[in-house]
């Protein structure tokens, strides 16, 4: 061993066993049970995933119906030599709005409200990020007057 381990290491038992301090009794250890909290229940971790899945899958492939519900209508309207009644692919465009809507926006709000009245912070806080980041992204390409004008249009006639 080299010298200076040596010299650091303390001896094991005292040199005189007079210096040592005398201890009293130790204290006696708090025997209070620990309360476990049961594990949440599993339906609603079940409803949190199935409303996140809607969420995350439903958004894009609503928003790929959309885009290409539009393009038909483009491509319709290209090939078409006179006038033709658009009212159909008028509906179509509508419908795949709605459901654009519906699973981008209407989702992640009930789902918020939900975990909020349910008081469950994290999901709360999750599903309110969720309908910020769908909600910003569609209300910069669309604003809500030209949202509500379209979804008027296509709800009342």
């Amino acid at each position: 061993m080299s010298p200076k381990k040596r010299k650091q290491r303390k001896p094991r038992h005292p040199a005189r066993p007079e210096a040592a301090a005398p201890t009293g009794p130790r204290p006696r250890a708090s025997r209070t049970p620990v309360v476990v909290q049961d594990p949440p229940d599993r339906r609603i971790t079940a409803l949190w995933v199935l409303l996140t899945l809607l969420w995350a899958l439903g958004t894009p492939l609503a928003l790929a119906n959309l885009l290409f519900t539009t393009m038909d209508v483009q491509d319709a309207a290209h090939l078409a030599d006179g006038p033709q009644d658009t009212t159909a692919a008028v509906d179509a465009v509508g419908d795949a709005l709605v459901w654009l809507l519906v699973l981008a926006l209407a989702v992640p709000a009930a789902a918020a409200l939900a975990a909020a009245l349910l008081r469950r912070k994290i999901a709360a806080i999750g599903f309110t990020a969720a309908l910020a980041v769908s909600a910003v992204p569609l209300l910069w390409l669309m604003p809500p007057a030209e949202l509500a004008d379209a979804l008027t249009a296509h709800l009342l006639g």
